[in-house]
């Protein structure tokens, strides 16, 4: 998928590449109460136009791709450098995060469309990768295509891999909306209000 995707971002094909904000997101963030600015990762961020809405709020954000030209186009939709871009893999926390600075402080993590399309057996070190960052109580916000048999994009992940993945650590909150998921890492009373 990494030579599609690089291909793709090549040629300017990118349907998945949208500007509008997802509901979920701004209801997390200027919602009745609004979760207060903190330390946001995106995951999986494309050209970054979530990111950058994040940095408009007044929250700090670190966003990463593994696609070079998705992180090329972000860092030139960004000309004042609000957000911290990263060439790096989902999958590996230390690339994600190289200094360390990320670890047990963030508060919202965001996956509008990462996870889903990241092969089954490196979807442990995403998991590894988002538990490694969050903060006590941290928002995980995580949009997730269904499986599907064939395609000829992502394959898709089910809301019970969904879980399965994130064990014990987190605890979800009501669905936000069809293929939206959303987690707070537990314990519970260490978790902020979500205005869902």
């Amino acid at each position: 998928m990494r030579r599609t995707y690089r291909a793709l971002y090549r040629l300017g094909i990118v349907p998945w590449d949208v500007t509008g904000i997802p509901a979920p997101l701004v209801d997390i963030v200027e919602g009745s109460p609004p979760l207060p600015p903190a330390q946001a990762v995106d995951l999986g961020c494309g050209t970054g136009s979530q990111a950058r809405y994040l940095a408009g709020h007044g929250w700090s954000v670190t966003a990463v791709d593994y696609t070079p030209e998705a992180i090329a186009a972000a860092r030139n939709g960004d000309p004042r450098g609000q957000v911290v871009w990263r060439v790096a893999d989902a999958t590996e926390p230390h690339a994600v995060d190289p200094d360390g600075r990320l670890a047990g402080a963030t508060s919202l993590l965001l996956d509008n469309g990462c996870l889903h399309g990241i092969p089954e057996r490196r979807r442990p070190g995403w998991a590894a990768t988002v538990n490694t960052l969050a903060a006590p109580g941290a928002i995980l916000l995580v949009r997730a295509a269904p499986r599907q048999r064939r395609s000829i994009g992502p394959r898709g992940i089910n809301a019970g891999e969904v879980a399965a993945l994130l064990a014990e650590r987190w605890r979800p909150v009501a669905a936000p909306g069809w293929t939206w998921y959303c987690y707070v890492l537990t314990p519970s009373e260490a978790a902020p209000s979500v205005p869902i």
